[in-house]
């Protein structure tokens, strides 16, 4: 499980601008970590085929859901689809932690900011 130190950890768990740039260095860190080949890979749950997926973008919008956040990244298939990818973080023992990865399910998280559980971060 890949850590990275938390830069701050302000009194109402606000991020610092030092905590966003340590989370997308973890995400991206992560996703290098977590490819095997060139590519990323994924079991559809759907279909049990194993899918290779190629980093595209990491998107700079954090989502806030309680003491956790999530990031967001495209992946794309190998016939050109794009793929959302979301990473679960939270904070263990001062650091970030991503603890869950969605691949190609971002209704649940969509449900969670249309109900006002989770909500964007500027």
């Amino acid at each position: 499980m890949r850590q990275l130190r938390v830069a701050s950890r302000a009194a109402d768990d606000t991020l610092t601008t030092a905590d966003k740039v340590a989370l997308q260095t973890l995400m991206a860190e992560y996703i290098e970590q977590h490819t095997i080949g060139d590519a990323f890979l994924h079991v559809d749950p759907a279909t049990g085929t194993l899918e290779k997926l190629y980093p595209v973008t990491q998107h700079p919008m954090i989502v806030r859901l309680n003491k956790v956040v999530v990031l967001c990244a495209d992946l794309r298939t190998k016939a050109g689809k794009t793929v959302n990818a979301d990473f679960y973080v939270t904070r263990d023992d001062g650091k970030f932690v991503i603890f869950q990865t969605e691949i190609d399910n971002r209704a649940p998280l969509q449900a969670l900011l249309m109900k006002g559980a989770a909500s964007l971060l500027e």
